[in-house]
């Protein structure tokens, strides 16, 4: 009966979110539900790595930013098709997080977030300072939208519009989804809980944790690729900032806020935050000081993010039973 209500409330939902771009016609607030689309897709990648894996990978942001730049200069200065560029930009993405898991990975503790911090710099800088291919300090400009998509009795389905843009996102955001909550729901996803839990214990009772961490490891860039090349093109331009550590700090946020380890969490943090950092764009820099007091607040008092306080408070009116 249970199951029965959760399916109904979610296709209740999803059919709301469908409705959304006609009924709200702002292109500001539009755009708005675009990006947070976005960032829903990339913080479902860091919580993969994050809250099932139990590993802090504090380069998710640098990620984002090789997936935007691999997918931008594909359609830029190879002339590729967005349809061809996005899977190969969130394929390049995956193998320079593979490569690179191999050996941070090795290590344990708060090791593992300082060594991906230090190569999520080393990558910002060269991205930066690449002139003749990234354009530098620059950036990127006047990237292409995807191109037209030609389906039979419907039509050309143009990406010009913020609405069109708006479903493509939301496209993008269920597949991810499925693919993570299939993942996690899997034997591969109980055994990355089982490392979360003790990696030790999971490698003594016959699990091969290096080789599980760095498939997850890879399948969360893909997806933080896959976000990225998604923004290149909605954005039309591309600055060295998108692969700053800033953005892994905001990604990080969004999980943190909404709630490790679940998968509406994320989802419900990416939509907050985006809606609160336009309301406090006026403060500049400053916002991030804001978020900072906001993640404090979180960890004092909601230690499991909203999600976690929700269900918590669920299970106190339940007798234990939560949702």
């Amino acid at each position: 009966m249970r199951e029965k209500k959760k399916i109904i409330y979610l296709a209740l939902l999803f059919f709301i979110i469908l409705l959304i771009p006609q009924v709200i016609k702002d292109e500001y607030y539009l755009h708005i539900f675009v990006m947070s689309g976005i960032w829903i897709i990339s913080a479902l990648s860091l919580n993969l790595i994050l809250g099932y894996a139990g590993q802090l990978n504090l380069a998710q942001g640098t990620f984002f930013g090789i997936g935007a730049y691999a997918t931008g200069l594909l359609m830029q200065k190879m002339g590729l098709s967005f349809w061809l560029a996005l899977p190969l930009g969130c394929l390049f993405t995956a193998a320079i997080g593979f490569i690179t898991g191999l050996p941070t990975l090795r290590t344990r503790g708060h090791y593992f977030p300082i060594a991906t911090m230090c190569l999520g710099i080393a990558i910002y800088y060269v991205i930066a300072r690449w002139d003749d291919v990234t354009g530098g300090a620059r950036g990127l400009f006047g990237l292409p939208r995807p191109d037209p998509i030609a389906l039979p009795w419907l039509g050309t389905i143009s990406f010009e519009s913020t609405v069109s843009c708006y479903y493509l996102v939301l496209f993008f955001v269920v597949v991810t989804i499925v693919v993570i909550q299939r993942l996690i729901s899997s034997l591969a996803g109980k055994r990355l809980i089982a490392i979360r839990g003790n990696e030790d214990l999971a490698q003594a009772l016959g699990i091969n944790t290096m080789r599980d961490k760095v498939i997850c490891f890879t399948i969360s860039t893909f997806f933080a690729g896959l976000a990225g090349g998604l923004f290149a093109s909605y954005m039309s331009s591309l600055m060295a900032e998108n692969a700053h550590f800033v953005t892994s700090f905001e990604m990080l946020l969004n999980v943190m806020i909404g709630g490790v380890g679940t998968i509406i969490g994320p989802i419900i943090g990416a939509i907050f935050l985006p809606l609160l950092s336009e309301e406090l764009h006026f403060l500049g820099g400053w916002r991030l000081v804001v978020y900072g007091i906001i993640l404090i607040l979180t960890i004092r008092f909601l230690p499991f993010g909203i999600v976690g306080g929700i269900r918590l408070a669920m299970a106190k009116r339940t007798g234990g039973k939560g949702f």
